[in-house]
């Protein structure tokens, strides 16, 4: 049998710890880089995220105004931004914007390098909830520190939470009203469901609980007839009756009378 020769064997197979540190120089310049590129990537985000390295400088604001101004948009945005272009806090801007009470909605964006865009829908009043809230086209209550006088808002008096129906309610009246030249300037709702609706010139119109819409009916087609002539005089009509409908004079015409 052939004698094997150790040291030869040994040399054709080194040990694998052997193996594993043939390059340790390499294995300490990729550690060196990699803790290098670590650093430099903290140092860079803190430099990105820092509100000085990139301030924002400008705030652009579109929209139609009526009863807000840019400049106040403008004012209120700044109050809001805390950081800068990369670390500022849109929603916060956004949600800060939608405390206006006129402000419907809005977007905000950045657009480098410093500057934040903003789109504003303003609130548009359909009617006057109480003597000083609104409401918007969704039944909405707003209340801002200052609302329209204007005499064409009819103001709408009921339980909370009656708003959405209240509203849809009076578009009804007031389409079925438009065809005989009245228009409401006020309607309640009580706690027992009884509509009373007050006409501009200072007629009411009770209906009370039921049979709403027929009642309407009933006071329309007599009206022409019946009330136009005489209109002025009258301070109320009672419609919660089964075939017809009764009638308050006003003081002073009834003396006249």
């Amino acid at each position: 049998m052939r004698p094997v020769n150790r040291a030869v064997q040994a040399q054709r197979n080194p040990p694998r710890e052997v193996q594993r540190n043939r390059h340790p120089l390499l294995l300490r310049v990729v550690g060196i880089v990699a803790f290098l590129m670590f650093g430099f990537g903290g140092y860079l985000t803190q430099w990105l995220t820092n509100p000085a390295a990139f301030p924002i400088k400008k705030i652009a604001v579109e929209g139609e105004f009526n009863h807000m101004t840019s400049e106040h948009v403008q004012a209120v945005v700044l109050n809001a931004v805390d950081g800068g272009f990369f670390n500022v806090n849109v929603a916060a801007v956004r949600s800060r914007i939608l405390d206006e009470p006129w402000v419907l909605d809005a977007a905000v964006r950045r657009v480098w390098p410093d500057t934040i865009r903003v789109s504003i829908h303003e609130q548009t009043a359909v009617a006057r909830w109480g003597e000083h809230a609104l409401l918007n086209r969704f039944a909405d209550i707003f209340v801002p520190e200052s609302s329209p006088k204007s005499s064409r808002l009819a103001v709408l008096d009921g339980p909370i939470g009656s708003e959405s129906e209240m509203l849809s309610r009076y578009f009804e009246i007031q389409k079925r009203l438009d065809h005989i030249g009245l228009r409401v300037t006020r309607m309640k709702l009580s706690e027992r469901r009884a509509w009373v609706v007050e006409i501009k010139d200072g007629a009411t119109l009770v209906l009370g609980r039921h049979a709403v819409d027929e009642r309407l009916d009933r006071f329309s087609e007599a009206f022409d007839d019946l009330l136009k002539g005489r209109w002025t005089s009258v301070a109320l009509v009672d419609l919660r009756y089964t075939n017809g409908f009764a009638i308050r004079e006003k003081p002073a015409a009834a003396d006249n009378g």
